[in-house]
């Protein structure tokens, strides 16, 4: 991999147009099934020009089916979905599409199948040998370029994916469960690739299983189950540690913050709330002891959600998300109203 890029290789030949009104990705109260099957319910999600997006969620959430109403392949059933403030499929240069499973020509080689792909696009032909070039560089397929694609591994191939949805330059990629089916080492790559993309201000709406790839690369996560926004959150607002919560029925003095520091000066407390972070058994057992030889009550005792990690499984488990990651409610009563009625 290139620890630098050409100059050339990530610059659009003009400048970004979106105006500050124009959200890249904006859905409100979106719905979609599947003859019977309700796939989203009535979905709400912004996001805005140069964010990196992640979108997690067990299979069957509607991930993809989110990607085929934003590329235009599907229509809704009800309710708004706006890229860069119009319908999708109206501007397709302006979006970069990888695909999960992505079908190759694989008797041309890469740099043959980046040509027919750019034929598509409205790029005079000199200007596309010079952009398929720059991608070459750009995932690391110089050497490989003008090998058949049959003979490339899925990591090969996946970089070929990413290189052919850049062709046009877009303001928007989706992509796809991109290191689905790859080696550690292949996933590696193509986190890297990404987080090159994420530094040349693209944006980026990712769809993946794997939560370490989120983490490296996203600015934002959204969790989506059973085809609503079950939580949304800024990562950097992520403490990155677990712990427990400890609510009491007592409202204690402030004297008792000092015994609780004396066990582990990390240990805060608000009212009858307090904090235990990175908690181990014989550190819940010494708070928990302090706490009942003072004669406290311990209302409830719940883990805190520090990492992204705690955060997924806390909701895909169908448990309210904590406050900070409350994802944006659907402001039409009568859309919910009717999806209510809908999926009786």
């Amino acid at each position: 991999m290139p620890d630098h890029l050409d100059e050339h290789a990530m610059n659009a030949e003009e400048p970004i147009t979106a105006t500050a009104v124009d959200h890249a990705i904006d859905i409100e109260g979106l719905h979609k099934r599947y003859d019977s099957a309700p796939v989203l319910r009535g979905l709400n999600l912004i996001v805005p020009p140069g964010q990196v997006y992640g979108l997690l969620g067990p299979n069957g959430a509607g991930k993809s089916t989110l990607i085929h109403l934003l590329m235009g392949f599907l229509l809704p059933d009800r309710g708004s979905i706006k890229v860069f403030g119009k319908a999708p499929g109206t501007q397709s240069e302006r979006i970069g599409y990888l695909p999960e499973r992505l079908r190759y020509h694989v008797h041309y080689s890469g740099r043959e199948y980046l040509r027919f792909m750019g034929r598509f696009s409205s790029m005079p032909h000199q200007q596309l040998e010079r952009r398929i070039s720059e991608l070459l560089q750009l995932v690391d397929m110089e050497e490989a370029a003008d090998r058949r694609m049959k003979r490339y591994s899925k990591g090969m191939l996946q970089r070929i994916g990413i290189a052919q949805a850049l062709l046009s330059d877009p303001e928007l990629l989706l992509i796809d469960e991109p290191s689905s089916g790859l080696d550690p080492a292949g996933q590696y790559e193509i986190q890297e690739i990404l987080v090159n993309l994420r530094e040349h201000g693209h944006t980026i709406m990712l769809c993946s299983h794997q939560l370490d790839e989120i983490s490296q690369i996203c600015d934002r996560v959204g969790i989506l189950v059973q085809g609503q926004l079950a939580a949304e959150t800024d990562l950097a607002t992520l403490p990155g540690q677990s712990g427990i919560t400890i609510t009491l029925v007592e409202l204690p003095a402030e004297d008792l913050d000092f015994a609780l520091r004396s066990i582990d000066p990390a240990i805060s407390r608000a009212g009858r709330r307090i904090t235990v972070p990175e908690v181990t058994p014989m550190l819940q057992k010494q708070v928990l002891q302090l706490l009942i030889e003072e004669g406290f009550t311990v209302a409830s005792l719940q883990p805190t959600i520090g990492t992204l990690r705690d955060l997924y499984l806390h909701v895909v488990k169908g448990n309210p998300p904590p406050p900070e990651a409350a994802p944006p409610t659907n402001t039409s009563l009568l859309d919910s109203l009717l999806a209510t009625e809908e999926d009786a």
